[in-house]
């Protein structure tokens, strides 16, 4: 097995060196740099202006005639990023995050020089800077050294041939990236657990029916948190997944969850268990009928009626027309996650079970 060197060079010294090509950046298996899109371009240059960790990239070390050349294995997307921000003038967008970035300052006086106390020692300020819509060339000299200065780490694989390389790349990049409900569930910081301990709850073993991935690609955690999130604050409902999980973090309270997670219990005690029933709650549904049931509890009514409900709603009742709309009329939109279409859903279905307890309140 080849020997793993490893080495920090200062950013500046790293792009100089792809710029010189002693760090190659086409190895012949290797993707083409520039298949990140702008969001994740802001993020890594925001991680570098706030000299936070970026992982190691991974080199293949090749020796040919006594001439070493350096190949990059992981980290293309990485290196191509920065390289292209600080030398082809590529700007931030201002789809970022966070945007502002703090740093010091010497204070100078009218004639741009450092003020200086009693003791002679240079004044200095802290200062909060916007760096969207920014390129390179227009930040502040103090961030355009903390860019060059910044320490990146390498791992250089070493007497590397070239078949060796390839086989390195097909290693290193031999992973899946992160979907977009995985990611988005990243800005659950402050209750991930709490999702995590509903996905637990019986509700999503006997009730909900479960796609063989839905554990695995974020799928759960998307529909805990949506479902969490119409029930407690329905007007922060949108179509994005970022921002649901985003609104639910900073709005939500313990309460909400356990709230939550009662009511699956309910729900899961009050329904059939059977393949119709279950079919109502996918990833494209359950959280309009769970909403629709907290509805039911709050009119009062007893669980038990939910399940008489559904079972009358999947014999005929979905056929019901409000407002010249069916449920199969709703669930023909494509727009599936709109937030106009997934309240459209949920007052259709508060409408027809009211109109349901309605007939059999008069046929009794």
């Amino acid at each position: 097995m080849a020997k793993i060197r490893k080495q920090t060079y200062s950013l500046d010294q790293y792009l100089k060196l792809m710029k010189a090509e002693t760090i190659r950046s086409d190895q012949e298996c290797q993707r083409r740099s520039g298949q990140w899109n702008s969001n994740m371009v802001n993020e890594l240059i925001f991680t570098v202006l706030t000299e936070n960790y970026i992982p190691p990239i991974i080199l293949g070390e090749e020796i040919v005639n006594g001439i070493t050349k350096q190949w990059i294995i992981d980290g293309l997307q990485r290196s191509s990023t920065l390289s292209m921000f600080r030398y082809a003038n590529t700007r931030i967008t201002k789809n970022l995050d966070e945007s502002i970035v703090t740093y010091q300052r010497k204070i100078l006086d009218e004639n741009g020089n450092p003020k200086r106390d009693e003791q002679g020692e240079i004044l200095w300020e802290s200062v909060e800077y916007d760096i969207r819509n920014k390129t390179y060339n227009q930040l502040p000299e103090e961030l355009k050294d903390r860019f060059d200065g910044y320490q990146i780490e390498v791992a250089i694989h070493q007497d590397c041939d070239t078949t060796e390389i390839s086989k390195l790349v097909r290693k290193y990049n031999n992973h899946t990236a992160m979907n977009t409900a995985q990611k988005g569930f990243t800005y659950m910081d402050e209750f991930a657990s709490e999702i995590r301990n509903i996905a637990e709850n019986r509700f999503f073993l006997d009730v909900y029916n479960c796609s063989r991935n839905d554990k695995k690609n974020g799928t759960l955690e998307r529909v805990i948190s949506e479902t969490a999130l119409l029930c407690s604050y329905p007007d922060l409902y949108r179509k994005d997944t970022k921002t649901n999980f985003k609104a639910l973090n900073e709005n939500a309270s313990i309460s909400d969850f356990d709230n939550l997670n009662n009511l699956l219990v309910r729900l899961t005690a009050s329904v059939e268990k059977t393949k119709d029933i279950r079919s109502l709650f996918n990833s494209k549904h359950a959280h309009i009928f769970v909403t629709v049931f907290k509805a039911l509890v709050e009119s009062g009514r007893k669980d038990e009626e939910f399940g008489e409900f559904l079972k009358w709603f999947i014999n005929g009742g979905n056929q019901m027309e409000i407002d010249k709309k069916t449920w199969e009329t709703w669930d023909m939109n494509k727009s599936t996650r709109d937030s106009s279409v997934v309240h459209g859903k949920i007052d259709y279905l508060v409408k027809v079970m009211e109109q349901y307890f309605m007939e059999n309140r008069k046929a009794a």
